[in-house]
C-alpha cells in the first residue's frame, strides 16, 4: 500500500470536517422546524448556525484542496464546525423548556454560553484576518499579538465556564444554572476586560491588513482589495441602518441581522476564498471602479431629480405630474454623459490600468517602432504587462524560427 502524501492526507481530513459542519447546520434546521411556532423574528431562527457552517465549510474544504499549505482553509473549517454548536445548544435548551425537560439541558445552556468565544473576537476570526492571504504571520513581530489573542481567549472562556451566576440563553426562556459554577470565582470583570481587549486586537489585525496591503506585492495588494470590497459592501447597509435608527426610525432586528449574516457569513468568506485561490483577482479594480462610479451617478441623479421637482413645483408654475415627468426626462438625459465623466474620474483613482491602457499601448508602439532586437522587445513587453496588469507571473514564449526544406 502506497503511503499517502501530506497534501492528500490533509484533504482526507478536510472533507469529514466539512460534513460535520453541514451536519451541524442540518441540526439547526431540524430544531427550528420542531419549534417553528416559537420563531417570531429572523434572530429567533438562529440563521448563523445554518448559513455560516455551509459557507465557511465549503470554502474551507475548497481552499484546503487547492492550497493545502494555507492555514486559512483550516481556520475556515474549524469556524464551520464550531459555529453551529452555540445555536444547536441554545435550540436544544429551548426544546427542553418546551417539552418540560430533556437530558443534559443545563449542559447545553452552559455550552452555548462560551463556545462562540473560540471564534470571536480573539479566536479563529482574529487569525483569519491576521494570516490573510498567505496563511502565515506577516512578520515575527506579530507573534506577540498571536500569543496575546490565545491568552485572552483562554481567560474569557475560563471566566465564563466557571461563572457561578445563572446562564441566560434567551430573553424569553428561563435562566439555567451553571453545572460547574464555582462560588466566589469572581472573574466577571476580568472576562469583560479580556473580551474588550479581544475586540481591540481583531481591530488591530484588520488595520494591519490594510497597512500591509498598501506595501505588499501587486498580487497580494489585489487580494486585500477584494476582501476590503466585500467588507465595505457589507458594512454599507449596516451603516445606513445605524443612521436610520439614530434618526428615530424603528429598525427591525432583521435590518441588522440580514447584512451581518449574509455579508460576513457569505460575501466576506467568499471574497477571501476567491482572493486566496486568485480567481479573477485582477478584475477587482474594475469592479471597485464600476461600483463607486454607479453609486456616485445614482446619488447625483437622485439629487437632480429632487431638485428639479422642487424647482418646478415651488418656483415655476407646473403641476406635480408635469414636474415629475420633466425631472425624469432630465435625469434620463444626464445619465450617459454623467456616467462617462464620473467613470473617467473614478478610473484615474481606482482603475489606473484601464485608464492608462490606450496611453500605455501607444507608448509601447512608439518605443518599439524601429526596434529589431527581439530580446529588448520581449523585455519591454513583459515590463509593460507587469505595470498595466500586475499579474502574479509573466512569461513570454516565442516560436523558434525554422527554414524551409
Amino acid at each position: 500500500m502506497l503511503a499517502l502524501s501530506n497534501a492528500e492526507l490533509r484533504r482526507r481530513v478536510a472533507w469529514p470536517l466539512c460534513f460535520l459542519a453541514l451536519a451541524g447546520a442540518c441540526a439547526c434546521v431540524v430544531l427550528d422546524l420542531l419549534d417553528r411556532s416559537q420563531i417570531d423574528s429572523f434572530n429567533d431562527a438562529r440563521v448563523t448556525g445554518i448559513v455560516l457552517p455551509v459557507s465557511f465549510g465549503l470554502l474551507g474544504v475548497v481552499i484546503v484542496s487547492r492550497r493545502p499549505e494555507n492555514r486559512i482553509g483550516w481556520i475556515y473549517l474549524l469556524i464551520a464546525v464550531l459555529m453551529p454548536v452555540q445555536p444547536v445548544a441554545a435550540l436544544y435548551y429551548r426544546r427542553s423548556v418546551i417539552t418540560d425537560g430533556l437530558p443534559g439541558s443545563d449542559w447545553a445552556a452552559w455550552l452555548s454560553n462560551w463556545i462562540s468565544v473560540l471564534v470571536f473576537p480573539a479566536g479563529l476570526a482574529f487569525f483569519a484576518f491576521l494570516l490573510f492571504p498567505s496563511g502565515r504571520l506577516p512578520s515575527p513581530r506579530w507573534r506577540s499579538a498571536a500569543r496575546l489573542a490565545v491568552a485572552l481567549t483562554a481567560v474569557t472562556i475560563l471566566a465564563t465556564v466557571f461563572d457561578p451566576s445563572t446562564i441566560s440563553v434567551s430573553g424569553d426562556l428561563p435562566s439555567a444554572p451553571n453545572p460547574i459554577g464555582v462560588t466566589g470565582f469572581g472573574l466577571d470583570a476580568v472576562g469583560g476586560v479580556a473580551y474588550l481587549l479581544g475586540l481591540a486586537l481583531i481591530a488591530l489585525a484588520i488595520g494591519g491588513l490594510v497597512v500591509r496591503g498598501r506595501r505588499a506585492p501587486p498580487h497580494e495588494r489585489q487580494q486585500v482589495k477584494l476582501l476590503a470590497y466585500a467588507a465595505a459592501l457589507t458594512m454599507l447597509p449596516i451603516l445606513i441602518t445605524g443612521i436610520v435608527g439614530t434618526a428615530g426610525v424603528n429598525v427591525p432586528a432583521a435590518g441588522w441581522n440580514i447584512p451581518i449574516v449574509f455579508g460576513f457569513g457569505i460575501a466576506v468568506p467568499v471574497a477571501c476564498g476567491f482572493a486566496i485561490l486568485r480567481h479573477g483577482l485582477f478584475e477587482i479594480d474594475r469592479l471597485i471602479s464600476r461600483t463607486i462610479s454607479y453609486a456616485i451617478v445614482t446619488g447625483l441623479l437622485v439629487g437632480v431629480f429632487v431638485a428639479t421637482v422642487l424647482l418646478a413645483t415651488r418656483v415655476l408654475p407646473f403641476s406635480s405630474p408635469v414636474a415629475v415627468a420633466l425631472s425624469t426626462l432630465a435625469a434620463a438625459g444626464l445619465f450617459n454623459p454623467l456616467r462617462r465623466r464620473v467613470q473617467q474620474i473614478v478610473d484615474r483613482r481606482f482603475n489606473r490600468a484601464s485608464y492608462n491602457a490606450e496611453e500605455t499601448v501607444a507608448a509601447f508602439t512608439e518605443r518599439t517602432r524601429d526596434a529589431v532586437d527581439l530580446d529588448s522587445i520581449g523585455a519591454e513587453l513583459v515590463q509593460i504587462v507587469q505595470q498595466a496588469l500586475a499579474p502574479a507571473h509573466v512569461s513570454l514564449w516565442l516560436r523558434s524560427s525554422y527554414s524551409e526544406p
